[in-house]
């Protein structure tokens, strides 16, 4: 094991430790609301929450799709999509989040897509879901936090608006200012691709739709395990879990985020929640990531291999091209 991977690892359980030292304080400190607590289970809100977050986590298929279909002349249909998507998936739990990346490259690579190009095009997925997450925390800021005025608000908010409707128009120039000290930094060739803007739209609103329902999932899961939350707490829980998201999707040293999301999720929630609320909600959500991406990741091997999609890869294999200076770290 190099020096890099070494700290790569090290840094992960620091991270996993410190967090779960800091959940085990919390805990310790509010014992007696805890066991004041009446956890009760109703099976039906939690059956809604677990189908409610499979079919917002089963979007992000169709948005990947989209973006690598504009690249591709031959097209891979939903069923596709579902298999090499959801299947690699599973392997952001791998410390260092990059195995994501490196399997959507080897099951790929028999379809005629760059290795930088796959890269490009989830650094634009990542964006485009930054921007939804950002709309929806500055609910959060204004209406809970109260950080800003009205007006300032306005402005901000304007102000977010616009710099998505640039990033759509000119996606390309920004994308090629934001790839450069990438490309340095990791000595990669990223090129920009030409994507049609209205990709972005429909992306966007998809990872909105995606958000409600995991919303709505969050909701229902409180509910199903006895914690009193109103189904109009639904924005806050929205701006809690988006802002959660990208911060662990940006903790690429957490696999999955884990840790970061929860930590996140905690300060944000007990600002409008009771404490029991703030601590419990965290841990069971991320429970219910684990079991959504298991059900989404077991039905794309199901696919893959009822379809011949990985027996495709495995011939092609030889194909498949990881730079060694990089060891999958940002391939």
């Amino acid at each position: 094991m190099n020096l890099k991977t070494w700290l790569r690892y090290t840094l992960t359980w620091c991270i996993i430790i410190a967090v779960s030292f800091f959940f085990y304080l919390e805990f310790k400190k509010n014992a007696d609301v805890i066991r004041a607590y009446h956890f009760h289970v109703n099976i039906y809100c939690l059956v809604a929450a677990v189908i409610l977050g499979t079919i917002a986590l089963g979007i992000g298929p169709f948005i990947w799709r989209s973006f690598v279909n504009d690249y591709l002349h031959k097209k891979i249909n939903y069923r596709e999509a579902m298999a090499f998507y959801n299947t690699s998936a599973m392997f952001r739990y791998v410390p260092g989040k990059i195995w994501n990346y490196a399997a959507q490259i080897a099951m790929m690579s028999s379809k005629g897509i760059s290795n930088a190009a796959l890269i490009y095009i989830n650094l634009v997925c990542f964006i485009c879901f930054a921007f939804v997450s950002f709309i929806y925390t500055s609910y959060y800021a204004i209406f809970w936090a109260r950080t800003v005025t009205g007006g300032t608000y306005v402005l901000l908010f304007i102000m977010l608006i616009a710099l998505d409707v640039a990033f759509i128009i000119w996606n390309a120039a920004i994308m090629n200012c934001l790839i450069v000290p990438l490309n340095r930094f990791f000595k990669l060739s990223i090129q920009p691709v030409k994507i049609k803007k209205v990709i972005f739209v429909y992306t966007q609103l998809l990872q909105s739709v995606g958000y409600l329902l995991m919303g709505a999932a969050m909701v229902f899961l409180g509910r199903g395990i006895g914690l009193e939350i109103p189904f109009s707490m639904i924005f806050q829980i929205l701006a809690a879990i988006t802002l959660a998201g990208v911060s662990g999707s940006l903790a690429f040293f957490a696999p999955g985020g884990l840790g970061v999301r929860e930590g996140v999720m905690f300060m944000m929630f007990r600002q409008f929640t009771g404490i029991e609320t703030a601590l419990i909600l965290p841990v069971v959500g991320r429970l219910l990531y684990i079991i959504v991406e298991l059900i989404l990741g077991i039905t794309g091997i199901m696919i893959g291999l009822k379809y011949g999609y990985f027996p495709e890869l495995m011939k092609n294999r030889q194909d498949v091209i990881i730079p060694d200076n990089t060891r999958l770290d940002t391939n």
